[in-house]
């Protein structure tokens, strides 16, 4: 497998934690991705927010949405303070609390499935939000009896308005920079193909582009190598199709593996355990 520059960060043992930073950024940081969902609350400095291959000038009461599994990083200016309020949310979470007709994710995956990633809500509905999230965090401060209820219901209050606003009632999008839209088409195309052979001559043939030229602006623009890239969407998933009931075989050849061995051993590489032993998990 081809060498890569991103990194895993974070663990998180709870159902979810908010923290609130008032701290300059003096060193770069790498991309990187979490097995948790992530929303940032940008409330000042001056930079850009990178998100699969898109780049987004930061304003104040921005909304970044980064669903588990997405390369990002912020480039901040070290002369600014930077002030966010960071939710990091366990997926397994918000599945048992999830309905049929209400899934409390859905900021996420909406994200995702329109590729934008930040979102700039009017006034109204900001100080709404802003409500919502003093209130979510005083009580993840606090104590006493219920206090774990209660922050748990002022979080599902505070994705539901985040679902509504991404829904029904439109929040605006931020746009992104345009200087990265080759490889967010090409990051568009690795999605929409994910589970077909793809070769690099193949993909540099289909965007006009040299190997060598498009190899390197993905990497500068992801992180990622390409092939290591769609390794590990393909593994994120047959992750998932495990965690519905799939079979490890059938996750193996409906993530676009054709050799089952291969397949067992980039997945217990990438997730510490066997693709059978994942299925067996509740």
């Amino acid at each position: 497998m081809e060498p890569v520059n991103y990194e895993k960060r974070g663990y998180l043992l709870e159902n979810f934690r908010l923290f609130h930073l008032d701290t300059s950024i003096q060193e770069d940081v790498d991309f990187h991705y979490h097995e948790f969902h992530k929303l940032v609350f940008f409330r000042s400095g001056a930079g850009r927010y990178l998100v699969e291959g898109r780049s987004y000038v930061l304003r104040p009461n921005d909304i970044i949405l980064v669903q588990r599994g997405a390369i990002h990083k912020a480039q901040i200016s070290p002369e600014e303070t930077y002030e966010r309020v960071i939710l990091y949310i366990s997926p397994a979470f918000l599945e048992r609390l999830s309905t049929e007709d209400s899934r409390l994710d859905y900021c996420f995956s909406a994200a995702a499935r329109e590729k934008s990633f930040v979102l700039r809500p009017d006034y109204s509905r900001r100080e709404r939000m802003n409500q919502i999230l003093t209130n979510l965090e005083h009580t993840t401060r606090g104590e006493g009896y219920g206090q774990d209820l209660l922050a748990q219901a002022l979080l599902m209050q505070l994705l539901v308005e985040l679902a509504r606003g991404v829904g029904a009632e439109h929040y605006q999008y931020a746009a992104a920079e345009n200087s990265g839209e080759k490889v967010t088409e090409i990051l568009e195309y690795l999605h929409d193909h994910l589970t077909e052979p793809i070769s690099i001559d193949s993909l540099a043939e289909h965007f006009y582009l040299s190997k060598y030229y498009m190899m390197r602006l993905f990497r500068a623009r992801t992180g990622f190598t390409i092939h290591a890239y769609l390794t590990d969407q393909r593994l994120h998933l047959a992750q998932e199709l495990i965690r519905q009931g799939a079979i490890a075989t059938e996750a193996c050849y409906r993530c676009g593996y054709g050799d089952y061995s291969a397949f067992s051993r980039a997945y217990k590489k990438r997730f510490g355990e066997s693709p059978a032993r994942g299925r067996e998990r509740p």
